[in-house]
């Protein structure tokens, strides 16, 4: 486990990169190694800082992001993580296409900036995951299926380590809510007939959410309560549409 991550920012806005500073003090482990205001003093400070995680503004003076990262080619350490970010969502796809670890719209919302650091975290940490107290049927305990990640790195998901699946409309994708605490972003076109597809026990209650069933106790007031170390969460909500399929479904009395 590393003790600290180094992080680089190249953005031509003064504005921008001192907001995004502002969002990463917030995180001591993420040391700023340097700044750079074009692609020319980016591409340098690439080379000497060698960052764990870089900030890159898609738009600069001489050319975009993309193009940076092109012409470093092999010059830069391959496991640098690289999160675009812009006022415009159209180079959303672009993007990804070159190797994006995530995408970010300017001004920067501090959710979706959690969201990139949890997943920079779970990328760089992965944690053996430890199921205590949690009755899983043993049809599902052993199971397991692979995810591919927006970097299209593919990642070997537990059934058992997953409580729910929640869609963050903002982005359009699923994540997974696992038991290890931390939310695996999924690729954009997963949809959720897809998830559920994996897995009986993957059943959808809400059109944002998808519920493994090992983990539910009780419907109350419309909510799902679940076992830990999801007890204490209060999102996951069953709309009237899905609920009705889930008595047909599940409701033997």
């Amino acid at each position: 486990m590393a003790d600290f991550f180094k992080v680089a920012i190249i953005d031509d806005e003064r504005d921008s990169a001192n907001a995004l500073i502002a969002q990463l003090k917030r995180y001591p482990r993420f040391h700023i190694e340097g700044v750079a205001e074009n692609a020319t003093s980016g591409i340098e400070m690439l080379k000497k800082v060698m960052p764990d995680l870089l900030f890159l503004d898609v738009e600069l003076p001489e050319m975009y992001g993309m193009e940076l990262l092109s012409e470093l080619d092999n010059e830069i350490k391959d496991n640098m993580r690289v999160v675009f970010y812009t006022a415009h969502d159209k180079y959303m796809i672009n993007a990804l296409r070159n190797s994006a670890f995530d995408f970010l719209l300017k001004p920067i919302d501090r959710k979706e900036f959690e969201i990139v650091i949890s997943r920079f975290l779970l990328d760089n940490e992965t944690k053996p995951v430890v199921i205590e107290k949690i009755p899983v049927a043993s049809s599902s305990k052993e199971s397991s299926f692979m995810v591919i990640l927006p970097t299209g790195e593919m990642r070997m998901v537990k059934t058992a380590e997953v409580g729910f699946f929640r869609y963050v409309s903002e982005r359009k994708i699923w994540e997974a809510a696992l038991v290890s605490g931390y939310s695996v972003a999924l690729r954009r076109n997963v949809s959720a007939e897809f998830l559920c597809s994996f897995n009986k026990n993957f059943v959808q209650v809400h059109q944002s959410y998808i519920v493994n069933m090992d983990f539910l106790v009780m419907i109350h007031d419309n909510y799902c309560v679940l076992y830990p170390p999801f007890d204490n969460c209060k999102e996951v909500v069953v709309s009237r549409k899905y609920k009705k399929n889930l008595l047909e479904q599940f409701c033997i009395f």
